[in-house]
């Protein structure tokens, strides 16, 4: 058995596309995750308001997508988690007057 192993002969083509796929994952949820914990300290820590703070999330979201050269899914989150937002915002500001 230990004599039909021959070093660098195994594919690996499985393991590297389950390596690149987590690698995509965790950086997508990274920046996923800094845009919104800016957004968050944006709207409730500083006061700047709730859009001012969205378009501060929505900007580092933008830049560290285009740095990181993100995929579809990632720019698809980010617009539906801004328009969300944004629904949101209008709702509380249309509901307290």
């Amino acid at each position: 058995m230990a004599s039909d192993y021959n070093r660098g002969e195994m594919d690996i083509s499985q393991q590297h596309g389950m390596y690149v796929g987590v690698m995509k994952a965790g950086v997508s949820s990274s920046l996923i995750l800094a845009y919104t914990v800016v957004f968050l300290t944006f709207a409730f820590a500083t006061g700047s308001g709730w859009f001012t703070a969205l378009g501060f999330g929505l900007a580092v979201g933008v830049i560290g997508g285009v740095i990181m050269k993100q995929g579809p899914w990632y720019w698809t989150t980010t617009a539906v988690l801004t328009v969300l937002t944004a629904i949101i915002g209008l709702a509380i500001a249309v509901f307290t007057g």
